[in-house]
């Protein structure tokens, strides 16, 4: 079975369409629930468009070690590692607020499919 999943942001779905976001990341919880390498998930916006990707690389790594490579990997923004800091701690604050900037996060790499 795929998994399929949503960003609930059109944005960055077309991010993913034109090929500019090349992962995503995730608060972590534990190993038993990460993604697997080489697994296919879909993505889906909110008018029903969906696109196929394949987990090519998935990591933990704590919010505060992330680098400016991971911020450019997520394609977000003007690309920069104050801007992905900026947006995703408000994201992570906003749905955990017990957030600290040494919580680990996992780190997933995909590529499109279709």
């Amino acid at each position: 079975m795929i998994e399929r999943w949503t960003f609930d942001n059109d944005e960055l779905f077309e991010l993913v369409r034109i090929g500019r976001k090349r992962g995503t990341c995730c608060r972590y919880s534990d190993d038993a629930s990460m993604a697997t390498v080489g697994a296919i998930q879909e993505i889906y916006d909110s008018h029903g468009n969906t696109i196929t990707i394949q987990i090519t690389a998935v990591r933990k790594c704590r919010f505060c070690d992330v680098g400016v490579a991971w911020a450019h990997i997520e394609g977000e923004g003007d690309l920069s590692l104050d801007y992905w800091r900026k947006v995703h701690t408000d994201f992570f604050t906003t749905l955990y607020p017990d957030f600290l900037p040494t919580d680990l996060l996992e780190l997933n790499e995909f590529k499109v499919l279709s």
